[in-house]
This record gives structure tokens, sequence and C-alpha cells, in this order.
């Protein structure tokens, strides 16, 4: 019974054992990767850096950081670019413009004296004794009167209320370079005295003069004369006055002393000591002025070297110009404008004489080609004065008919003119500016004919020649201005 019973329940169990389970697939669930700290966790660094004053520290510390490195990376361009505007002007701009050769024994023109005359204040390189600032200071000095110093706020704004012409701009700005290179040259002068390279100026001995001492003197009084005030040009004076007691003593300085002479001599003309500046000019002459302005007017024969020559010339440029400037403060006005045309025509006779003075070679071309040119400058003061002197008419009397002067009656064709002047009201004044500029072309033909040949090739007689050259341009320039001038005032 119980097998018959229990069979059923083994069959039904075998049945149950032999069935296969059902086999399902596993699910697999895509989880994301977590990005963010479990919320509720906070580092605590998170915690620090969310501080308001935290983070205002982090953003100063990045602005400071850019800045500092902006600070750096303009000021070493700015290191560089000044180094290298300085090293340019010693190594290239100053040896250019402050090359001179030394005089020899051949210098019978005197040309290579006169181009160390010139070159009196200008120098080719800085002192290395006067340290690493000094030259530094003596180079900007020289960027300053040559490249100009920019235009000052102060300059603008004190010339606002009138306005400031677009024509004057370049003289203002040349104005603030002289002043700026007056300071540095001043700078200059007090670490050269700390450093004894000076001129003595009480103890004055035959011992060779410091060449760096004269240059940087020399040098600062040439910019003050520039800048015309006259504070500076008393300034300008006593320096000047120092050299020459220095030349003084010195042996075979008289060419030195005498173009410190002429300077002292138009410095107090310009400062209106006209009696001053006669006896500076006498001493440069070692005559009177009067008696050889007579000679040259009298046409009598005056041997002189070429160099003296061309001092004597120099001399007469600037007494002219001391009486027209007397005139200008004068209550006879006319007596001064007289004088400067007896001594304009004093020089146009002693410019003849050079140009007949016989000579074969360049050193005796230069010379007449000088001569020449000083005509042309001449001629155009003469004119400036017949001008200014009929409007400052004779008195119109009969006896005043008799005292005429026959220099009044000067013309051009004296002294070698060609060109015609049409009648007019100003025919006089026009002639003589035809005639400066007859002896301005003719110069500049000259020169430039003559080219970079081997008959110029001394650096000295280069030098003379350039500058004759850019003189004649010059007074090319100025007289057909003038003639421009005169023919509109004649057809107004």
């Amino acid at each position: 019974m119980l097998s018959t019973l229990r069979r059923p329940l083994v069959a039904q169990a075998g049945l149950r054992a032999v069935r296969p389970l059902p086999v399902h697939a596993p699910v697999i669930h895509a989880r994301g990767l977590a990005s963010k700290p479990p919320q509720g966790v906070v580092s605590y660094a998170v915690k620090l850096m969310s501080d308001p004053l935290i983070e205002t520290i982090a953003l100063a510390s990045r602005i400071a950081r850019i800045l500092v490195g902006s600070v750096l990376v303009v000021g070493s361009v700015t290191f560089v670019v000044w180094e290298g505007a300085h090293q340019y002007v010693e190594r290239v701009a100053m040896p250019s413009k402050g090359e001179v050769e030394e005089v020899t024994a051949n210098d019978a023109y005197g040309w290579e004296m006169d181009d160390v005359l010139h070159h009196l204040g200008i120098t080719s390189s800085t002192d290395p004794r006067l340290g690493m600032f000094g030259r530094h200071i003596v180079r900007s000095a020289w960027m300053a009167e040559n490249w100009g110093g920019g235009i000052a706020p102060q300059a603008i704004f004190g010339l606002a209320p009138r306005g400031l012409p677009v024509n004057n701009i370049p003289d203002v700005e040349t104005q603030q370079g002289l002043r700026l290179a007056e300071r540095f040259l001043s700078t200059s002068l007090h670490i050269a005295d700390a450093r004894n390279i000076r001129v003595q100026e009480f103890e004055l001995t035959d011992k060779p003069l410091d060449t760096t001492a004269v240059a940087l003197e020399a040098w600062l009084a040439n910019v003050r004369t520039k800048l015309g005030t006259p504070n500076a040009l008393a300034q300008a004076g006593l320096a000047y006055e120092k050299l020459y007691d220095a030349f003084a003593v010195q042996p075979n300085a008289g060419a030195f002393c005498a173009l410190l002479a002429t300077r002292l001599g138009m410095l107090q003309g310009q400062l209106g000591h006209a009696q001053q500046s006669l006896e500076w000019f006498d001493r440069v002459l070692r005559t009177s002025t009067e008696k050889l302005v007579h000679e040259a007017l009298s046409g009598r024969e005056m041997l002189r070297t070429p160099l003296d020559a061309r001092a004597a010339v120099r001399v007469l440029q600037a007494l002219s110009r001391v009486y027209v400037h007397a005139s200008t403060t004068s209550s006879t006005p006319r007596d001064g404008l007289y004088a400067a045309l007896r001594t304009q025509l004093a020089v146009l006779r002693l410019t003849q004489a050079e140009q007949a003075r016989s000579g074969v070679g360049a050193d005796a071309e230069l010379q007449q080609a000088w001569a020449k040119d000083v005509q042309g400058q001449t001629a155009v003061q003469v004119a400036e004065t017949l001008f200014a002197l009929q409007r400052h008419p004779q008195s119109r009397s009969w006896l005043s008919w008799f005292k005429r002067d026959a220099l009044l009656d000067s013309r051009p064709e004296e002294f070698g003119a060609h060109a015609k002047a049409s009648p007019g009201a100003y025919e006089v004044s026009r002639a003589w500016l035809l005639f400066a500029t007859e002896c301005a072309t003719s110069v500049q033909a000259q020169l430039l004919a003559e080219g970079p040949t081997p008959s110029f090739a001394a650096l000295s007689r280069k030098h003379a020649s350039e500058r004759i050259r850019l003189s004649a341009h010059q007074v090319e320039t100025e007289a057909q201005l003038l003639l421009r001038v005169l023919e509109k005032r004649e057809t107004a």
C-alpha cells in the first residue's frame, strides 16, 4: 500500500528532477561615472577657497602677476631701445659730425685750422673719464640739441589762448630741445668738475688744456647762444671769456682767441653793449674796425693770409649785424643802418680782392667759392639795409642833397653782377637780391661739379665744401623769398 502510494510520488519526483529549469539572461544595468563629489561631503580646500576674501586675494594676485609681467616686458623693450639709441649716437651719429683732422704744416690756406675752429664745442665721442652716468648725460644732450626735445605741455597750453600755428611747432620743439640740452650739459659739467676735468679759471698756465672740458664749455655756450634769451647770452659770454683767458696763455692759439673774441663781440652786440662789442672786434683784427672798413672801401691793398681774410670777413659781418641791431633801439636809426651799409660794402670789397687772389689747386678754388658765397650773403644784407633806409628817409632839405653819400648809390654791377632788375619802387634792393641769387647759383654749380674727386679728398676740405654749399643754398632760398615779397609790395 505504501509502496503503491510512493511510486507515483517517486515518478513524479523523477519527472521534476529531469525537467530543466528555465534559464534567464543576466540583466546589466548601465551606471554613469560620478562627476561630483558625494553631495554632503565638502573638502577643506573648497570650503577655504569659497571664502570671498580668499577669492579677492587670488584675483588680485593674478592681476599683479599680469601687471608685473607686462612691466617687465615693456621695461625690457624700453631699455633696449634707449640703450640702442645711445650706442647709435656714440658710434655713428657723433663721429659723423665731430670728426676732424689735425692741423698739418701744409695747411697754406688754413682750411684744416678753419675746420678745427668750426668744430670747437662739437665732440666726436664721449670721454670714458666721465663715467657711465656722465657719458649718458652727454649723449642725451646731443640728442636733445640735434633731434629736438618734443613739445612740452606748458608750451602748448601757454599758447592756447591765441592758438599755436602749425609752422611754429618745429620752433617750439627746437627750443625745448635746446633747453633740455642746456640742463644736460650743465649736469655734465658738474660731473666733469667732480672728476677734476675742468678749464682752469684763476690759475692759468701754459699747460695743454683738457679737450673734454673745453668742448663741454664751448658746447654749453653755443647752446645758450642759440637760446638767445638775455640770461642765456650773458652766461654764454662768461663761458667764452673763460675760454678766451685760457687760450690766451697757450702757445699758437691765436686763431682760437680770434674766434672766441668774434663770438664775444657778437654776444655783446646782441645784449646792446655796442662799445664792448667793438673792443672785442678790435682784438681780433689787432686794429680798429673803422680803419679796416676805410681801407677796404678805399681799395687799398691789404696783404693777408686766406685764414686772416676769412677771420676779418667774419668780424665785419658780425659788426654789420651789431649796427643793424643797434638801429632798432636808437633814436636815429638811419645812422646805424648807414654804418651797417658801409661795413657790408667793405665785406664785398674784401671778397672781391680774395676772388682776384692768384692761386692754383683745390684750396684756391675753395677759397674763391667761399668768397663768392660771402658775396651772396652780403648782397642779401645790403638789399635789406637799403630797404630799411627807404623806410627812414633822409630829411628833405637842400643841404641833404649835398651831403648825399655815394655809397647809397652803389650797384651790384660794381662787383660783377649781370642780371638787371626791372624798374620799380624797390629796384635797387631787387637788383642786389638778383646778384645774391646769381652768386649762390654759381657756387652750387661749382661745388656740385667737383663731385667726390681727389682734389677734395681731405676731410677738412670736404667739410668746408659742404658748409659753403649749404650756405649758398640758404642764400638762394632767402633771396628768392625776399624777391617775391618785394614784387608783391610793388604791385599792391
